[in-house]
């Protein structure tokens, strides 16, 4: 019987220790954590850590100063979601709607880009310290990446297929070009970019790798960026890295997270507060 009841201590403490970790290092306690709470960031290992929607611990996602912190913090890529407007404006903002970060209501496409201007963004991590604080445009954030020196990593969020020359365009007149990277969960968007646009790195954006994905990837000449959660992943890893395909995950938010993907071959991570 004592030995049962050390048993079930012995886990108890193990669960409540492990929970505690958890919640110091998803942000109870602080917004960011630097990388060298990893082994891979203690070590300098080579590992490139992506500032997901810009620095979104420390200001309001996908705007232009989340993307300025992320600069300032040295990350080696800023990722960004855009999407048109009404009148074919290409925005940086995430959901299909305003709803979520602004004082308005409504979905994106039913705004022309001098509407939805006018709109505040009120919500984000340290959104008090930027008032009147507004959507930027896909241009705007191609120039703060130029200016800090990051990869500008494009996330297409919305548009159709038949979009992705404006997208393009608003692309290839900034010299952010030439380092930039276009990733998206579309299929048929993402089959589209690549058509037009031969040379540009793509990464395809799934939860679940399966060997089609595997075959898309390769067929299109593109990487392949996993959610980190899902067990069934890590078996199909290895058949990636032989095809010579780029492997990224995301949303990398637990320093030894960082350590276990780099076993599997995978050095960019997409991450919400892990500096580099």
């Amino acid at each position: 019987m004592k030995k049962r009841i050390r048993k079930t201590l012995t886990a108890l403490v193990c669960v409540v220790v492990f929970l505690g970790l958890c919640a110091f290092y998803f942000g109870i306690g602080f917004q960011t954590v630097s990388a060298e709470c990893s082994l891979a960031g203690l070590f300098n290992t080579e590992i490139y850590f992506t500032a997901h929607r810009g620095l979104s611990a420390v200001a309001p996602e996908n705007t232009a100063p989340a993307i300025e912190e992320a600069g300032k913090a040295g990350f080696y890529a800023a990722e960004f979601d855009i999407m048109p407007t009404k009148d074919g404006v290409w925005i940086v903002n995430h959901d299909d709607t305003v709803d979520k970060m602004t004082d308005g209501e409504g979905e994106v496409c039913s705004f022309t880009y001098d509407e939805i201007v006018q709109l505040t963004i009120d919500n984000g991590n340290g959104v008090e310290n930027y008032p009147d604080l507004h959507f930027t445009t896909f241009e705007n954030a191609l120039t703060i990446c130029e200016e800090y020196g990051m990869r500008a990593m494009v996330e297409v969020k919305g548009g159709t297929p038949e979009d992705m020359q404006s997208m393009l365009n608003v692309l290839k007149a900034s010299p952010a070009y030439e380092n930039a990277l276009v990733i998206d969960f579309n299929e048929d968007r993402i089959a589209k970019v690549r058509e037009l646009d031969k040379e540009i790195e793509l990464w395809y954006l799934i939860n679940h790798i399966t060997e089609e994905d595997i075959a898309f990837a390769e067929e299109n000449n593109m990487g392949l960026a996993f959610n980190f959660g899902f067990a069934d992943n890590y078996k199909m890893l290895k058949t990636a890295r032989q095809k010579g395909i780029t492997l990224a995950s995301w949303t990398v938010d637990f320093p030894p997270v960082v350590d276990w993907l780099r076993l599997f071959g995978v050095k960019y991570i997409t991450t919400n507060k892990i500096l580099p």
